[in-house]
């Protein structure tokens, strides 16, 4: 997959955490940000990859009900 369908896909998902997990989305969209303005010290892709897995983590925590995870 590009990368700017990546970044795409990742907006997506950020957008689609729940509002009340406001600490977790907010960590995800600074990151994002650093990812699409290229001013991080990772690469783009280390950053899209990492963001991925905390999100598989976060989906697998609230479909086992975990509920709010801040």
């Amino acid at each position: 997959m590009a990368a700017d369908a990546r970044l795409d896909n990742l907006a997506r998902r950020i957008d689609a955490v729940p509002d009340s997990l406001t600490g977790v989305k907010s960590i995800y969209q600074a990151i994002f940000t650093l990812a699409s303005n290229n001013s991080r010290p990772a690469t783009a892709d280390e950053i899209i990859v990492a963001m991925n897995r905390g999100l598989d983590e976060l989906d697998e925590r609230l479909a086992a009900g975990e509920g709010n995870t801040q």
